[in-house]
């Protein structure tokens, strides 16, 4: 879509708009009116493929003509003009192919539309649940009956307990680390520009965008006009420690966990976030990095800079290297069902766990903010 003739000129017109409200509210709203703008672009350019096939043909017939007048410079000037509109044809439908297709993985190489249309094919199938087992083993294939089997489901996943408010105090002592002033300074200090633009390139734009359809390659492509009021969006959230519900509504997908899956928990939930809050999440995970490696045990080696996950593999093979050994003493090991700790999170115990590694109020308020405000659809 940025790649089309006319999508800068269009942004440019369409997003000087006055509009009144919060900063957050004034986002949303030039945002939802640029949909059906851009809607209107791509319908403008019609059929990708059929542009390439024509072009295709252009480039054709200005080739033949310059193989009989050789040395006619008009017929060169052609030649090159119809060359460069088939390499922007191409360019764009292999984008849309990539972008349906969801390959990152294909970065280079030979431009060959037929491994997208067997991707996108295969995404299809896989996309579509038509049985699955229930808790006591019976495959349901009726419509409605397959989806209220995931609904009720994710309903007991998700459907929360009453809030509480937890104390931690008692655990203090075995804190492994407590966050001094100076740094709880730094990680509440005013949030910059550089910040924002920073995270926001930092997001892939081949990831899937959240409801209001907007990928992070929108924002890139438009930083120019769009860059001031989403910077002031994303500092009203960090200033006022308040965050617009329709920023954070989010689109649950179900991906699978193994080839063939059979039953609902063979099914993972994936939340696909807007942009805007993908932005305000790096950057607090961003201040979060300054004491992270401090907060956590040095046993736990996933997700942490500068550490490994590779590590734990090899030290659980030494370990375990041997047990079946009659002449050792006896031993046991206990395998821990983590399907809890990466579904859900109680929110009250999270805030409270933040308390207790003495973050400073603010930001456990952003982070309340984050998790309280989102509403989720499922597709």
């Amino acid at each position: 879509m940025t790649k089309l003739p006319g999508f800068q000129r269009l942004v440019e017109e369409h997003w000087r708009q006055q509009v009144n409200g919060t900063d957050m509210y004034i986002l949303t709203r030039k945002l939802k009116a640029m949909k059906p703008i851009l809607r209107k672009l791509r319908k403008t350019h019609g059929d990708l493929s059929h542009n390439v096939q024509q072009a295709a043909q252009f480039l054709q017939t200005a080739q033949q003509l310059l193989q009989e007048f050789k040395h006619a410079g008009i017929l060169l000037q052609l030649e090159k003009c119809c060359r460069m509109i088939y390499c922007k044809a191409t360019t764009m439908e292999l984008n849309m192919l990539k972008q349906r297709a969801k390959l990152a993985w294909l970065k280079g190489g030979d431009n060959c539309s037929k491994i997208f249309f067997r991707k996108i094919t295969a995404r299809r199938a896989s996309q579509r649940v038509y049985q699955i087992q229930n808790e006591d083993g019976h495959l349901l294939t009726d419509y409605n009956a397959v989806t209220g089997e995931f609904v009720n489901y994710f309903q007991k996943l998700f459907g929360g307990t009453q809030r509480q408010t937890q104390n931690l105090d008692h655990l203090q002592p075995f804190a492994r680390y407590l966050i001094t002033d100076n740094e709880a300074t730094q990680i509440t200090s005013p949030v910059q520009r550089h910040e924002i633009k920073e995270a926001l390139f930092d997001i892939n734009e081949d990831s899937a965008p959240g409801p209001d359809g907007f990928s992070s390659g929108f924002f890139k492509a438009s930083w120019a006009v769009t860059g001031e009021d989403v910077c002031h969006a994303v500092m009203e959230f960090f200033n006022h420690d308040r965050l617009l519900k329709q920023l954070n509504a989010t689109l649950i997908t179900l991906i699978p966990k193994v080839q063939l899956p059979t039953k609902v928990g063979d099914f993972r939930p994936i939340a696909c976030c807007n942009v805007i809050y993908k932005i305000i999440t790096k950057i607090m995970v961003k201040r979060m990095q300054i004491v992270l490696e401090k907060l956590v045990d040095n046993c736990q080696n996933a997700f942490v800079p500068g550490r490994s996950i590779s590590d734990n593999v090899l030290l659980a093979q030494e370990l375990l290297s041997g047990y079946n050994q009659k002449k050792l003493p006896p031993r046991c090991t206990i395998k821990v069902d983590l399907q809890k700790a990466y579904d859900m999170v109680n929110w009250d115990y999270l805030l409270a766990v933040l308390r207790l590694f003495r973050f400073p109020d603010r930001f456990i308020l952003w982070v309340e903010q984050c998790i309280t405000t989102a509403s989720s659809l499922y597709r």
